[in-house]
C-alpha cells in the first residue's frame, strides 16, 4: 500500500474501546505502526485479506469517528482494522502524488519526465513511455501561471449535459509559466522542480475530469456540450 503522512497517529487513540481489550491492535509498539501501517489508497492485497480487513473497517468507523471527528478517521480506522488482524502492509513511496512539497510519494518518476512535451503527456499519459504514479490524492490545490485546480472551486454541475467542459492549459505551459496564481492569492515563483510538479498535476487532474464528463454526456446525453470553455480561476462559461 502507498505511504501516507500520518504516521502512528492512529496508535493515540482509544485502541481497547476501538478494537477491544485484547486487541492485537494494541500490542504493536510506535516502531511498528510507523513501519507497517501509515497507508492509504492504492492498496493491493488477497481477496480474502481485504474482505476481512473491510469488515472490520466498516466495524470501527463509527467508533473511531465518535472520539476523533475529523479528517482521516475512516483511514485511522483501516490501519487499525489491518492490525487488529495482525495484517501488515509492505509500504511503498511511489503509487500515489499529492503535495507537491512532501516527500513519501511518488514525486521521483514525475521529476524525471523532460518539461518539453510535459503537459501533453500528462493530459493522455503513457507508463510504457515514462512510468508514473498510479493515483493522485487531490487533497490540495495546485497551479502553474493563472491556471489551477481545486476540488472545492469545482463547478458542481459539471457532470450534466448542459455545462461545458474545462479549458486546458496550452501544451508548453510549464516552459512558459514560472509561477503559480492562486484565486486571491499572492504570485508566487517556482523552481523548474515545483513548476514540473504543479503543471502535471494541473494538466492531468482538468484532462482526466474532461475524459470523465465526456464519458458521461456519451452514455446519457443527446447533443451534450462539448464545448471546452469552463476557467476555474474566474468560473467562466
Amino acid at each position: 500500500a502507498q505511504t501516507y503522512g500520518f504516521g502512528a497517529q492512529w496508535q493515540k487513540l482509544d485502541l481497547g474501546e476501538i478494537a477491544g481489550h485484547d486487541s492485537p491492535a494494541k500490542d504493536l509498539t510506535k516502531e511498528q505502526g510507523l513501519e507497517s501501517y501509515p497507508v492509504g489508497p492504492p492498496y493491493l492485497a488477497t481477496a480474502r485479506d481485504m474482505y476481512a480487513i473491510s469488515k472490520k473497517w466498516v466495524e470501527f468507523v463509527p467508533r473511531v469517528h465518535k472520539e476523533y471527528p475529523h479528517l482521516l478517521a475512516e483511514m485511522f480506522a483501516f490501519c487499525i482494522a489491518a492490525a487488529h488482524l495482525k495484517l501488515p502492509h509492505q509500504v511503498i513511496d511511489s503509487m500515489m502524488i499529492s503535495a507537491t512539497e512532501s516527500g513519501g510519494e511518488g514525486w521521483p518518476l514525475v521529476d524525471k519526465i523532460p518539461m518539453d512535451g510535459m503537459c501533453e503527456f500528462a493530459k493522455s499519459p503513457q507508463h510504457d513511455v515514462y512510468a508514473i504514479p498510479s493515483l493522485i490524492h487531490y487533497c490540495q490545490r495546485y497551479a502553474i501561471g493563472d491556471w489551477f485546480f481545486s476540488k472545492r472551486k469545482m463547478v458542481k454541475d459539471f457532470f450534466t449535459c448542459e455545462s461545458p467542459l474545462l479549458m486546458l492549459p496550452s501544451a508548453d505551459i510549464i516552459h512558459e509559466k514560472d509561477y503559480r496564481l492562486f484565486p486571491g492569492g499572492a504570485r508566487k515563483e517556482l523552481s523548474e522542480k515545483a513548476r514540473k510538479r504543479e503543471g502535471f498535476l494541473v494538466c492531468t487532474v482538468l484532462a482526466a475530469l474532461n475524459d470523465a464528463a465526456r464519458f458521461f454526456k456519451d452514455q446519457q446525453c443527446v447533443g451534450g456540450n462539448l464545448k471546452e470553455s469552463i476557467f476555474l480561476l474566474d468560473k467562466r462559461k
